[in-house]
């Protein structure tokens, strides 16, 4: 049987080769709930017992999948687990979702586990609500590929001339377009097809979020 004490460590006085944040997550997470042992986090991240020990004492890098399962039951951050300094870029998990499911978001609504295909991590977003959405089409392609993946920020909601966000209707359609205000409000593609056709907006209209970032694989 692995017994083991929790105590409370500066980053200096780790040990072992892969030092990380885990000891020190845990043992503030126990003050909160005593219940909260090496057993019970082995059985909560669904990880062999043993091998959270290692990682505990540094015998073992605490790779980037385990620490994601990992922070929430701790009530801690992927960064602090992995001992990201605060210099150095913060990392966040964005639900992935699929297109048709973003098809039917309004602004108010929550994602369920049902929407998200995965979460994808991204490096230094502004703080929001971040979703993720796999463009499908050409209608964006100036801006973002067929394939490429858009992180939407869903507590920006504030309309700028030319900014770029995802739409909804009360119908359940949803659209990425470039937001052009004035007496008409108009969703433009921003797209190397001239098929395509500004949209005049409907009285629904509903801002799901503003469009901060776009990842693309190069062909």
């Amino acid at each position: 049987m692995v017994t083991m004490t929790f105590m409370m460590t500066n980053q200096a006085d780790r040990v072992g080769k892969w030092p990380n944040g885990l000891a020190t997550a845990l043992a503030k997470a126990r003050e909160r709930n005593p219940d909260l042992g090496l057993t019970r986090l082995a059985e909560l991240a669904k990880e062999n017992k043993q091998t959270i020990y290692r990682y505990i004492q540094g015998e073992r890098k605490l790779p980037m999948p385990v620490a994601e399962k990992l922070a929430p039951i701790v009530n801690a951050s992927v960064a602090e687990l992995l001992l990201v300094d605060s210099g150095l870029p913060s990392f966040e998990r964005v639900p992935l979702l699929s297109w048709v499911s973003a098809g039917k978001l309004d602004a108010e609504e929550s994602i369920t586990n049902v929407d998200v295909e995965k979460h994808v991590i991204a490096v230094d977003l502004p703080k929001g609500e971040w979703i993720a959405l796999k463009v499908r089409g050409d209608s964006m392609d100036r801006l973002a590929p067929d394939g490429a993946v858009i992180f939407v920020n869903r507590s920006d909601q504030l309309l700028r001339e030319d900014q770029f966000y995802v739409f909804s209707t009360g119908a359940g359609a949803a659209t990425f377009k470039r937001y052009r205000g004035g007496k008409t409000i108009r969703l433009q593609p921003y797209s190397s097809n001239s098929d395509h056709e500004t949209i005049i907006a409907p009285t629904d209209l509903r801002v799901v979020g503003r469009v901060r970032r776009v990842v693309t694989d190069l062909r």
